[in-house]
């Protein structure tokens, strides 16, 4: 089966002061909250999930795939961690129409979790009792193996492991430079504290492959990494990819024109990218300003960017504000 396919990225506008010919500076150098304004940076990869049995979505990622809690607006989303830098939303459609989407459109998503330890993984899915779609094949002269399971809203997760091979000559240096994020053993989840992931890729499925590319190069400045046939891998985060793939090849999913998922991008300045975005081609707003997130109490919480890409895939681009409700999700940021 043809595997389906975000360095901390920082696309920062130069300040160059001007000088006299005494080397003297004209204009004052500019403070580090100077260059944070100027500075667009991708610190985590996000993807949002929508389930209509939201507790058996949390106890899947808490429990069974011993994912890290790190924000929650309880009964109605939360975020799980399960590398350093790739992160899983799940959100409620209770009907409330809190959420962007339902939880009955299309899943056109597949989210890899790597591991170097497939076999590990595929022992502990089974005595867990997911839903497998096939056990691993040995490697051999493959660039990647794995296998895939059905979570409970029917999202696909690829566990998957890449080797060295000419494919991923570009790859390996950088994931080889990652290590596993492993289970709290205080969680009480029952996966194996020597099990871990080390990074995710995101694929999403697109009519016209080669405009995607173009606009998430032009948009979010990524550069490709692995070229395959159907699919494409490219770097956002120090371990998080997006797979940009051919929705009309033979992958897992068909391109379609409605799909349950935000395609999230944790940042440290929400604004300085709605300055960006503004003149990216292929990117529309789905809000005429910056939209300020809140808790019950009126206590802002996140700055967000929300667009679309221009097959529809929603585009979420949150700043978490340094306030003490967002002290977990911030320390898993680095921030």
């Amino acid at each position: 089966m043809k595997k389906l396919m975000k360095v901390i990225l920082v696309m920062g506008f130069g300040v160059l002061a001007a000088c006299s010919e005494n080397n003297t500076s004209e204009e004052p150098a500019p403070t580090m909250d100077d260059v944070k304004e100027m500075t667009r940076d991708i610190i985590g990869n996000n993807a949002f999930l929508y389930y209509k049995d939201y507790d058996e979505a949390y106890d899947f990622y808490y429990n069974k795939m011993g994912f890290k809690s790190v924000f929650e607006f309880p009964g109605f989303a939360a975020i799980f961690q399960f590398s350093p830098t790739t992160f899983i939303t799940i959100v409620n459609d209770d009907g409330s129409g809190r959420g962007m989407h339902s939880a009955d459109e299309a899943k056109t998503i597949a989210i890899a979790i790597l591991t170097d330890q497939v076999d590990g993984w595929y022992k502990y899915a089974v005595e867990q009792e997911m839903q497998i779609w096939n056990p691993p094949k040995p490697l051999g002269d493959s660039a990647h193996n794995g296998f895939l399971v059905t979570d409970p809203g029917g999202y696909i997760l690829e566990f998957e492991h890449f080797a060295p091979h000419p494919e991923n000559v570009n790859f390996m240096p950088l994931l080889d430079k990652l290590e596993h994020l492993y289970v709290d053993p205080n969680q009480g989840s029952p996966r194996p504290t020597d099990l871990g992931f080390k990074a995710g890729i995101y694929w999403l499925y697109h009519n016209d492959l080669e405009r995607a590319e173009t606009f998430y190069t032009e948009a979010f400045g990524i550069e490709k990494i692995v070229e395959q046939p159907f699919s494409d891998i490219y770097r956002s985060s120090p371990s998080g990819f997006l797979g940009l793939v051919d929705g009309n090849g033979p992958g897992i999913h068909e391109a379609t024109k409605d799909k349950a998922v935000n395609v999230g991008f944790m940042v440290s300045n929400a604004q300085a990218w709605w300055d960006h975005l503004k003149t990216v081609e292929g990117f529309t707003f789905r809000h005429e300003e910056l939209y300020h997130e809140s808790d019950s109490d009126g206590n802002e919480l996140i700055d967000i960017v929300i667009g679309y890409d221009p097959e529809n895939y929603f585009i979420e681009i949150d700043q978490f504000l340094d306030v003490e409700a967002n002290k977990a999700i911030n320390e898993a940021l680095g921030q």
